[in-house]
């Protein structure tokens, strides 16, 4: 049985490191921090495939996450990320929630349904065979965590390009933001994120869940700047326990150690954001993304290419949000 030891200690220790992964994670809409306390010699480490790795393996030059936010168990965004631990670059592609796909695991043919609270492993597998990537780590947060995250670093400042008013009782989703520059607290953040138009569909994204993915990576963007501010360094262990209290991950104390040094390396300015190629098609009446899979594949393999150092991690990343 491991050993647990001094939770306040050990975030004190390697605050660090967790911002890094809270904020490439966090920010990222979460990503590669560690969910685990102890760091005994019987420690199990996990790879996203569910198999034991080997905890001797040195430090990665490039990390690859699949960072995924959950609404009722369904993976209503989801997120492709590669990090250079060595240049402190980042980059992104997001992958539809109504990517079409055929999936042993999943309700009906839609990506978001694969998962369902527990598919880890069949959703890890289905993005890497989609992208032709290897994913290093996984992340599943709820929206709990977007409400606490970003009101604990003071709100996040950006521009609502419309007004945004949209009402559903059924998820006890209100929308009411009005157009302009502001800073958004954590509620208005997810208002901000699930947006696609009013109730009777006149005021709205042209193109729906793509150009709300764009306007999402936008926020992305903005909430690394401001978490990554000289004003929020003393928030990070608060940031660190809203991330544990909200998140799903297979990184490890042990795992995340090896990167504690890279922080400052981080690069807010050059982050590299994507969606990932295709078009919509009604296929029996329902609206599905088709996503071109040998272009995403390209564009992973040279967009994303002077990202890569390690021709064995040239992989790529992927998101997306939704109500």
């Amino acid at each position: 049985m491991k050993k647990v030891k001094n939770k306040k200690n050990i975030c004190q220790k390697f605050t660090v490191f967790f911002v890094v992964i809270t904020l490439i994670s966090v920010a990222l809409w979460a990503g590669l921090y560690s969910v685990n306390y102890a760091i005994g010699e019987d420690e199990e480490v996990l790879n996203a495939d569910g198999t034991k790795a080997d905890i001797n393996v040195k430090k990665k030059s490039i990390i690859n996450a699949l960072v995924c936010g959950t609404n009722e168990n369904l993976t209503d965004t989801i997120l492709y990320i590669k990090y250079n631990v060595e240049t402190g670059k980042i980059a992104m592609m997001s992958i539809p929630r109504d990517t079409y796909v055929v999936n042993d695991y999943c309700y009906g043919n839609k990506i978001n349904g694969i998962y369902r609270g527990e598919n880890v492993v069949p959703l890890v597998e289905e993005i890497q065979e989609l992208l032709d990537v290897k994913i290093d780590y996984y992340l599943f947060f709820d929206t709990k965590l977007v409400h606490e995250i970003v009101d604990a670093v003071g709100g996040v400042e950006v521009e609502v390009p419309m007004r945004m008013k949209y009402d559903d009782p059924t998820q006890d989703l209100h929308i009411d933001l009005k157009p302009g520059v502001q800073t958004l607290n954590g509620k208005q953040a997810e208002m901000f994120v699930r947006f696609r138009h009013n109730n009777d569909m006149t005021v709205g994204y042209r193109m729906g869940d793509l150009d709300r993915t764009k306007v999402q990576q936008t926020f992305i963007k903005a909430f690394i700047s401001t978490a990554l501010s000289p004003t929020n360094i003393t928030k990070y262990p608060d940031l660190i326990k809203i991330a544990l209290a909200n998140t799903d991950t297979n990184v490890t104390v042990r795992e995340a150690l090896k990167y504690a040094t890279d922080a400052s390396k981080i690069d807010v300015s050059n982050i590299v954001s994507l969606t990932a190629p295709g078009e919509a098609k009604y296929i029996d009446n329902l609206s599905y993304f088709i996503l071109d899979e040998e272009e995403a594949k390209k564009v992973v393999k040279e967009q994303f290419s002077g990202e890569v150092t390690d021709t064995q991690n040239t992989e790529t990343q992927s998101t997306e949000s939704s109500n």
